[in-house]
């Protein structure tokens, strides 16, 4: 195929998450008819295995809402989204990631009897699941695909440090940032690409920065001949609502 589009979205955290950001990026993808979706972690919040539940009523409760939210979210997909059936899930350092630790510390034993598989069914929507501890997962020509490792206060920074160790492209979530980073290597041959591509949660809820410097967003791409190019979406409000643009065409929730 020519031109494949490839949709790209990450931070959601299911339940903290931000209805018309979702709205608003499903709206776009029905619209845009992706053959591609990768879906680059933090999609479920993992409250419920987190520090700040331990020892509360909701502690240990792994069914939740992030995990039912998160089930949803490919269901919708699969449904608005007929074309897509290049589908990956890249776990973060929420989702089973953290599932996975609380239980190694808390409860070893349940280790051998639920995994990411049981938890979010990637497999029955058609989504390959990529673990948070995997390396980068090549998607096409020289772009790799991981919810990210680094983390900095400045956009672009952290993509930028992954690309510099890895040394490959890469897009990816994590910092809720939206940015891009570019290296070129004349006398090595390397044309180097960096893309975080924002979030789509809600601020209010996230309590863990009490002012955050995080832009909400997603990514798409039109991949033409193995040659991905990658742009960063941008969602702002304005007086008709929440807004962003693809390929030409307004969407707004």
């Amino acid at each position: 195929m020519n031109d494949i589009r490839w949709g790209l979205v990450s931070d959601i955290h299911f339940p903290r998450h931000d209805a018309r950001k979702v709205e608003l990026f499903l709206k776009a993808m029905k619209w845009w008819q992706p053959h591609a979706i990768d879906l680059l972690g933090d999609i479920d919040d993992a409250d419920s295995t987190s520090r700040w539940v331990e020892g509360t009523p909701r502690s240990m409760d792994l069914v939740d809402e992030g995990v039912k939210g998160t089930r949803e979210f490919m269901a919708e997909l699969n449904e608005l989204c007929p074309k897509a059936e290049d589908l990956h899930f890249h776990d973060g350092n929420h989702g089973w990631y953290r599932h996975k630790k609380y239980l190694e510390k808390n409860a070893a034993p349940f280790l051998g009897m639920i995994n990411a598989e049981i938890l979010y069914q990637p497999s029955n929507y058609g989504f390959e699941f990529h673990d948070y501890d995997d390396k980068p997962v090549r998607r096409f020509g020289n772009m790799f695909a991981h919810h990210g490792e680094s983390i900095s206060k400045h956009s672009g920074e952290s993509v930028r440090n992954d690309v510099q160790k890895e040394l490959v492209s890469l897009v990816r979530g994590h910092s809720h940032r939206q940015g891009a980073y570019y290296s070129t290597h004349e006398l090595a041959g390397l044309n180097l690409e960096g893309y975080e591509i924002g979030h789509l949660c809600d601020e209010s809820k996230m309590k863990y920065e009490p002012t955050k410097n995080w832009q909400p967003g997603f990514a798409i791409a039109h991949v033409v001949n193995d040659t991905p190019f990658v742009q960063l979406i941008q969602i702002k409000e304005t007086d008709e609502g929440l807004t962003c643009w693809i390929d030409g065409k307004k969407f707004v929730t």
